[in-house]
């Protein structure tokens, strides 16, 4: 059975209805991009040092024939450290930003708009909350 991206796992969490429900499907899926992913968007704590908003890129098109296909965020969430400004502090700002853009390009297009609402701290699922997750997971979110 091939793995759910990280996009449709967040909206079963939503559609899911109980807290219950919620806690456990995220417990079943858990992995370690979905984590970072969660910690990015409800950690106040972590911040990406990427301009707010979602960027100019170019949209992975599922219908046309690509050279190569998409990568889902579970096999790009190692990259994730270069947003992070005391991780990389090193890597200049234009470089920071156009290694996002090219995440989100090769990316497939759901997974991309997660990635750039984690980023701005706006999560678009109402029962994917803060409470939901620290029960889920105790020790992700740190503020």
């Amino acid at each position: 059975m091939d793995k759910p991206l990280i996009s449709d796992i967040l909206k079963n969490v939503n559609k899911l209805g109980s807290r219950d429900k919620r806690i456990a499907y995220l417990k079943e899926h858990d992995c370690t991009a979905l984590r970072d992913i969660l910690r990015i968007a409800l950690d106040e704590s972590v911040i990406l040092d990427l301009p707010e908003g979602t960027p100019p890129y170019k949209k992975y098109d599922l219908e046309a024939k690509q050279a190569e296909e998409f990568k889902p965020l579970r096999f790009e969430y190692p990259k994730f450290g270069n947003f992070v400004q005391a991780v990389t502090p090193k890597l200049n700002k234009f470089k920071r930003e156009q290694l996002f853009i090219e995440m989100l390009q090769r990316s497939h297009p759901d997974e991309a708009e997660l990635l750039c609402n984690a980023k701005d701290k706006n999560l678009s699922y109402k029962y994917v909350t803060k409470a939901i997750v620290k029960t889920a997971f105790p020790d992700l979110i740190r503020k």
